[in-house]
């Protein structure tokens, strides 16, 4: 694929009542026309779009905006260079430890200039999905308020939830054998498995940290039940960031530095994908890799001016 065909501007054959943007593009950014014949046959027509503000972005935040509270070097600015251009933007974090209003005012005090709105998280879907159900989570403390509408209870479970580790002793109370065993026979009993992410580890200051992504395939091995993962790369997690912005997946980009739940759920997807070399990236990342990203980056701050060279 060559790279104008890898471009935001890409030409797009559609109907003029379906342009497939994240907001109509206006007369300077489209040339499109319908006719009927006169055997009433409606024809179309090729819809050339040269503007590369018509391109929606989803940005990762841990590994991608920092690593452990510390900024990954010009990451405030791209995203300031983002927003500048006219990219519709919307944060998608499998952070699932601490509430959306604590994450969002975490990033602010970083130097990002976001709304809590523009922050798409698990828990929150979790909220959603499970709405009205009689829940046991294993989650951190912190993520709790954010699971509005859920009863949790400690049996009698009509679903179970497994939330991520964080970087505090918690993980070792929530994930002790008990409750795993606990969580087991819920199972058993009929209860359905889920998980906020199924990530294997995350990228800390103090190196790699294993993720609870180990005990959801844990739980999967023993019951037999596979989990429903209602983050990334759950096409509703994407979907339901798609729907926020009003936009379309070829008109995306999933800006990431995880191949899996990333990169890979965001091509299943049919969005571009733009892969950094921060946080969980490791100079073998690339070696066997059976997907290609559209663009591997060294950091989100290579990002504004390699979409305005497209």
């Amino acid at each position: 694929m060559s790279d104008s065909e890898l471009s935001t501007s890409n030409n797009a054959s559609t109907r003029v009542s379906a342009v497939f943007a994240c907001w109509p593009p206006g007369p300077d950014e489209r040339e499109a026309r319908r006719r009927i014949s006169d055997a009433g046959m409606e024809t179309e027509r090729v819809t050339r779009i040269d503007c590369a503000s018509m391109a929606c972005i989803l940005l990762d935040v841990d590994g991608v905006l920092h690593v452990s509270g510390e900024a990954i070097q010009g990451a405030q600015d791209a995203v300031a260079r983002l927003r500048d251009a006219g990219h519709a933007l919307r944060f998608v974090t499998n952070n699932s430890t601490r509430p959306r209003a604590q994450l969002t005012e975490e990033l602010s005090r970083l130097g990002f200039d976001l709304t809590e709105d523009e922050l798409q998280t698990p828990a929150r879907a979790a909220a959603r999905e499970l709405k009205g159900k009689r829940v046991f989570a294993l989650v951190m403390s912190g993520v709790v308020p954010d699971l509005e509408g859920l009863e949790l209870v400690g049996e009698g479970a009509e679903a179970v939830l497994v939330g991520g580790c964080d970087e505090t002793v918690e993980p070792n109370q929530v994930f002790r054998y008990m409750n795993l065993a606990r969580a087991f026979a819920e199972i058993q009993l009929g209860a359905e498995l889920y998980c906020l992410h199924k990530n294997r580890w995350w990228q800390t200051s103090r190196g790699p940290l294993l993720d609870a992504g180990a005990f959801v395939a844990g739980l999967e091995y023993a019951t037999g039940v596979e989990a429903v993962v209602l983050g990334k790369p759950s096409p509703a997690y994407f979907a339901a960031a798609l729907d926020a912005l009003g936009a379309e997946p070829e008109r995306t980009w999933l800006v990431g530095d995880d191949p899996e739940s990333d990169i890979r759920g965001a091509q299943l997807f049919g969005m571009h994908t733009a892969l950094v070399r921060t946080g969980k990236f490791r100079p073998d990342t690339l070696d066997g890799l059976d997907l290609t990203p559209d663009v591997v980056l060294s950091s989100i701050a290579d990002l504004p001016a390699w979409l305005e060279r497209r």
